[in-house]
């Protein structure tokens, strides 16, 4: 390839030897192949320009539910959003960590500051937006917000 720059990574071993065990069911012949994707990737997520064009996708945290207080917190604000929640699901994925998938639509914007605000809270471990596609028209609500 030419007009390639070359880099140095440092990883930790446990972390290499599984990004390498991921990539290698994924199929890539090399990892400066899978990084090049996930760089492509992080980039593609980070163009999303225009806060003001309505799009749809999801949000997906993880928390530690024994900080207290983060279950209001988080209850609170998405109420507080509820124009940009269509469907929420809750894991317990063990004795001390939750999964919470939030389905979401809306302007870029307000996604983004959703996603902000919920990172922000204190026990909130694991927080990331994924945008789908942009919304062609409102997604209809699945089920019955209460």
């Amino acid at each position: 390839m030419d007009g390639v720059t070359r880099i140095g990574v440092s990883l930790d071993p446990e972390l290499l030897k599984d990004f390498d065990k991921v990539i290698s069911k994924k199929g890539y012949v090399s990892r400066s192949e899978a990084i090049r994707d996930l760089v492509r990737d992080s980039l593609a997520e980070n163009e999303w320009k225009n806060d003001r064009e309505h799009m749809c996708g999801v949000i997906v945290m993880i928390y530690d539910h024994n900080v207290t207080g983060i279950g209001e917190k988080l209850t609170t604000l998405q109420h507080g959003k509820m124009q940009h929640i269509n469907t929420s699901t809750h894991v317990h994925l063990d004795h001390d960590k939750c999964m919470e998938v939030l389905i979401v639509e809306g302007e870029l914007g307000a996604l983004k500051t959703l996603s902000n605000d919920i990172s922000a809270i204190k026990g909130v471990l694991r927080c990331k937006l994924t945008m789908a596609s942009q919304a062609t028209g409102h997604m209809h609500h699945v089920g019955v917000r209460s």
